[in-house]
């Protein structure tokens, strides 16, 4: 192999790697599944319950209809940056509770943080 194939293909190779991990590190993908599984429900609701509970919430609170909003709210309700993204809502679900920060939707008074979750499922798995 020339030096010149060897530099086009280490750059290339570094060149691929660092966008592969900018998209990784920028796109907060692994964080998805914990902002649309509200754990408490999920022991007592499946998958279609979560769902139904989260379009309800979109009809009471049309401004967060989107996956976007939804997202970008439940991530700005962290307390504690250091920690992992269950562990932030958790404790903003204890928050909301302490607070009277809550919503009544379909007869459960959930916080608002549980609402968030649910609409959130709502909008990225439709019925």
């Amino acid at each position: 192999m020339k030096r010149r194939d060897f530099v086009l293909s280490a750059v290339g190779g570094i060149g691929f790697i660092s966008i592969s991990a900018a998209y990784y590190y920028m796109s907060d993908a692994g964080d998805d599944d914990a902002l649309t599984q509200p754990q408490s429900l999920s022991l007592i609701w499946d998958t279609k319950a979560i769902r139904h509970i989260g379009n309800q919430y979109r009809l009471i609170v049309p401004v967060e209809n989107s996956a976007h909003a939804l997202s970008n709210l439940l991530r700005a309700e962290s307390f504690n940056a250091g920690a992992s993204i269950v562990s932030r809502l958790n404790e903003s679900i204890t928050h909301d509770f302490e607070t009277g920060n809550t919503v009544l939707v379909d007869g459960w008074i959930l916080s608002v943080t549980e609402a968030r979750q649910c609409a959130l499922a709502s909008t990225l798995q439709p019925d």
